[in-house]
């Protein structure tokens, strides 16, 4: 094809063009990667829940933090129609000190036991009855605090400080964009309450597996999936509609960008079309050169790029205060079909200049 032959002939210009699409392209997979990373870090742990649904308090409107769970309520809600397992989870921040002496924030969460809510144990082994002051950590907690399995951890909470052993690593992700670390659920409510008194909350949520429970409404509580209670965390809805608008302009510059680059290169070739219009050939036929260039010089950007965001995010997950950037599959998959569509949007501009030259003043202007 004419177009492609230009781009062998003109490989300085061309190559340019292919430089500033392929950081177009790299920024906008950086977006994506950064909005999954925050989102995992918002809460995984929350997606990574063995449920069907979540039950909240029903004063809580969907928070974690402000929802607190009585015994009865529990009760209720695990003997509810439909509810083929449960199991109750509290939830509370507090400080773990590292050796050097530094500070930690991480999610505890109580949990029982042999119930749903018990994560898988990769290294180490599961807690136990017996191991009140046990905890299994999450292998992002354990990377930034530079612990590991059989070590000594200070948690600092209510100005007091107790001293817990790791038993075993999971891979459970994060909560509330802290690394989730997993206890007995009475040491949970020691942990956050203080010694046991008669009217203390029995959990923070319960997980619940079913049919048709994510919409349960009952006395004092409300059920909701875990995609509806992910939106609900503190932060999130906000984290993802500033990465959504940051991913708009990325695409939107990168129409703009590829558009006016071709815009200018078919200005800079008014005669010669016009010699090709004279000869016979259609508007089209001569579009479908500069959009030839557009695909290539695209995918060719965005070939760079996809490597060139995969290396960067494994770099910076090696970072002992890790980025919070990840891709997924569809991610590259999406974003490289999204970037070269709107390269071909970008590149309508070059199609109307080609469709509006007249032959006899293109070769006019020539003389």
């Amino acid at each position: 094809m004419i177009g492609l032959l230009e781009i062998r002939r003109r490989k300085v210009q061309f190559a340019l063009i292919a430089v500033v699409v392929t950081l177009i392209a790299y920024l906008v997979l950086m977006i994506n990667g950064l909005g999954i990373g925050l989102n995992q870090l918002a809460g995984s742990a929350l997606r990574n829940f063995n449920a069907d649904a979540i039950a909240y308090s029903d004063v809580a409107d969907l928070s974690v933090i402000r929802s607190e769970l009585a015994q009865d309520t529990v009760a209720r809600i695990q003997a509810t129609q439909g509810v083929n397992a449960s199991a109750p989870v509290g939830y509370v921040a507090a400080n773990v000190r590292q050796a050097s002496g530094k500070i930690k924030s991480a999610a505890f969460l109580g949990y029982d036991p042999g119930s749903i809510a018990e994560p898988k144990v990769t290294a180490g082994q599961a807690l136990t009855a017996a191991d009140t002051r046990g905890l299994l950590a999450d292998k992002s907690f354990l990377k930034a605090t530079g612990l590991k399995v059989g070590d000594t951890a200070s948690v600092n909470l209510r100005l007091t400080t107790e001293q817990f052993t790791i038993v075993g690593e999971i891979d459970q992700g994060a909560f509330f964009f802290q690394p989730a670390v997993y206890i007995l659920r009475d040491t949970w409510r020691e942990l956050k309450y203080g010694p046991p008194e008669p009217g203390q909350p029995a959990a923070s949520i319960v997980l619940l597996k079913g049919k048709g429970l994510t919409s349960l409404k009952g006395d004092g509580f409300a059920a909701v999936s875990k995609d509806v209670a992910f939106a609900n965390i503190e932060g999130v809805a906000g984290q993802q509609s500033t990465v959504s608008s940051l991913q708009a302009f990325g695409y939107l510059i990168g129409a703009l960008v590829i558009g006016v680059f071709f815009y200018v290169l078919t200005l800079q070739k008014i005669g010669q079309i016009g010699v090709l219009k004279a000869l016979g050939a259609s508007g089209f036929y001569v579009f479908r050169q500069v959009l030839a260039q557009v695909l290539a010089i695209s995918i060719v950007g965005v070939g760079i790029a996809v490597p060139l965001a995969w290396a960067t995010g494994k770099a910076l997950g090696q970072l002992p205060q890790s980025v919070p950037i990840a891709f997924e599959n569809s991610t590259f998959v999406v974003t490289s079909i999204a970037l070269i569509v709107t390269g071909v949007v970008g590149a309508l501009f070059s199609g109307k200049q080609v469709a509006g030259v007249d032959p006899i003043i293109a070769l006019g202007q020539q003389q």
